[in-house]
């Protein structure tokens, strides 16, 4: 297992970590830093910690004791685990702007897919709609899409959106 382990590091090929894209990227992502999970949820006064991979989003009532939290998760990351924090963190009121998170923003009441993610789901779907695109992977693509609409309220991006380029590939297909 060690054997096997080493080689997938060292497929980065001169670069130092793990290869970005590879299904082992996840499970070393998650499980080295289990060690920082552990100390927040146990040591620290915490609201709510969620994390998967190198996204963390934590809340609290106290934006003094984010901005404490901050520097200690920074330390712990450093120190304990040889590792820097992102540069893109932020500290801010959730009921304004919600929680991006895992590709969605979420509001306390619903939840939108990303913008970026809806601008490229609509520039490919009206590749679709318009014949543009070919192939087995409009089926694909739509149905990844599909996937990721259904967590999120998306009423209207699927009716607008998704509903035609289905009939597209449907009649192409007939």
């Amino acid at each position: 297992m060690l054997w096997l382990l080493d080689i997938t590091i060292d497929s980065v090929g001169g670069n130092t970590g793990i290869p970005i894209g590879n299904y082992t990227s996840q499970y070393f992502g998650n499980f080295y830093l289990s060690e920082l999970d552990h100390h927040v949820k146990e040591n620290k006064d915490h609201t709510f910690y969620g994390r998967y991979m190198d996204d963390i989003v934590i809340l609290h009532r106290n934006k003094k004791y984010l901005h404490y939290l901050r520097k200690e998760i920074d330390w712990y990351l450093t120190y304990k685990l040889g590792l820097c924090m992102k540069e893109n963190w932020q500290i801010f009121p959730t009921f304004k702007r919600g929680i991006d998170f895992l590709g969605y923003r979420s509001f306390g009441d619903y939840t939108l897919l990303r913008k970026s993610t809806v601008k490229r789901f609509k520039n490919k779907m009206n590749r679709i709609i318009l014949n543009k695109d070919i192939g087995v992977e409009k089926e694909n693509c739509i149905a990844s899409y599909n996937g990721w609409l259904k967590w999120c309220d998306s009423f209207r991006l699927k009716n607008k959106y998704l509903s035609p380029a289905m009939e597209v590939i449907y009649a192409n297909n007939i």
